[in-house]
């Protein structure tokens, strides 16, 4: 947490407050071709595609590179000379003026590629990922949540505006969606992320009797995204041993992310292997904005729309191994320590706060970029809540979703 509180910190720094423009000026416009970070988002980049005018977004600097070679514009040499690579050189002014902003790519070479800056009208050569970084570093311009939500994104990236600041909630009953309230918004799904991982669990066919012994690296997985914050877990230790049914269990009931690194483990694929397959699992669902990058949910970037998330929910919970594991509702798991000893770990359920809704079946998670997230089963349909500001917004979506099923 220390880190990115100095991280955003130095974005504020770096802020320029003459960003804040006249109502009559398109900042769209005026930000063509920028490079932007939120300054209120753990400086997440931005790039203002000077055609479109829209924002996309740079996950990091592969992704960056990747996505500015695609928006690029085709030059010849002969042109690509003209732009100068350092001040006093001879240029073309008109030519610099068309282009400022854009990303060229030399056809008659190797497809190389060049930014031109539009605020020297400089180009720079954008060799591989680590350069484009350096590029997003060196020109990137802080730009507030306000602001930066006046400019539209783009439709064709599956990613979170962090701009979006409400809820978003919808009911499915396996044919029909209904009450939907910003249904379509691309949003994190946080810990909903472990319905898909049980899901490609169970499509390995798991012995529930398996003895599995926790890594070390399953230990220290959340840290991979959240340092040493806290988050949701168990009394697990390296060199623990237990079935994997208990793990299952404290996936699903306590939401443990190192259970479910845990699990993946047992499969013997790698995490990425395994993500690969959630991906393609949610391609074979018909989700066209759901996508994983980690197996747990810690990773913001996992992302999917409250409608997706209910299909999601809609087969997770029809298989009796993931909606029956709600009815365990705190747990003793009896395991065996690194010296062979006894060891009874506490499985306590984080979907107790869910309970007076009588669901059938439920999931929940919470991150910052994610807020409140829940997926709940009830009388054979399905509501799902997607990044409520607080527990009684939470509620009261899933009060009013809950009294249509009544009726």
């Amino acid at each position: 947490m220390l880190k990115k509180i100095i991280f955003t910190s130095w974005l504020m720094l770096m802020f320029l407050p003459n960003v804040v423009l006249a109502k009559e000026i398109n900042l769209a416009e005026q930000l063509s071709g920028r490079i932007l970070l939120q300054v209120e988002s753990y400086g997440r980049a931005w790039y203002v595609e000077p055609v479109s005018l829209r924002r996309y977004y740079l996950q990091n600097g592969e992704v960056a590179y990747q996505i500015m070679k695609s928006l690029s514009l085709g030059v010849t040499n002969a042109d690509l000379a003209k732009i100068p690579t350092g001040p006093g050189q001879k240029k073309d002014s008109q030519l610099v003026s068309r282009l400022k902003g854009r990303i060229l790519l030399q056809v008659e070479s190797h497809g190389e590629a060049w930014y031109v800056n539009p605020v020297n009208g400089l180009r720079y050569y954008l060799a591989d990922g680590q350069a484009a970084y350096k590029l997003m570093r060196q020109f990137a311009l802080g730009i507030s949540n306000a602001d930066l939500k006046k400019i539209t994104i783009n439709d064709s990236q599956i990613v979170q505006d962090t701009c979006f600041n409400d809820v978003a909630y919808v009911a499915y009953d396996g044919q029909t969606f209904s009450q939907g309230y910003n249904a379509d918004q691309i949003l994190a799904l946080a810990s909903l992320t472990k319905l898909m991982t049980a899901l490609v669990l169970l499509d390995t066919q798991p012995d529930w009797e398996k003895k599995i012994t926790i890594s070390q690296a399953a230990i220290d997985y959340p840290k991979v995204y959240v340092g040493n914050d806290p988050t949701s877990e168990i009394d697990l230790a390296s060199g623990d041993q237990m079935t994997f049914r208990d793990l299952w269990l404290a996936m699903l009931v306590s939401s443990s992310n190192q259970a479910a690194a845990a699990l993946v483990e047992s499969t013997g694929l790698s995490r990425a292997e395994f993500v690969a397959l959630m991906n393609t699992k949610a391609a074979q669902l018909g989700l066209v904005k759901t996508i994983f990058y980690d197996v747990a949910g810690l990773d913001a970037h996992n992302v999917t729309t409250a409608k997706e998330m209910a299909k999601l929910a809609f087969q997770a919970f029809s298989l009796p191994e993931i909606a029956e594991a709600n009815e365990n509702k705190d747990y003793n798991i009896a395991a065996v320590d690194i010296l062979g000893q006894p060891k009874s770990i506490r499985v306590l359920d984080r979907n107790y706060s869910l309970q007076k809704f009588g669901p059938d079946a439920v999931k929940t998670g919470f991150l910052i970029e994610a807020q409140r997230t829940v997926a709940l089963k009830k009388n054979g349909n399905i509501v799902v809540v997607m990044h409520a500001l607080s527990m009684p917004q939470r509620n009261e979506a899933i009060t009013k979703l809950l009294a249509l099923d009544s009726q």
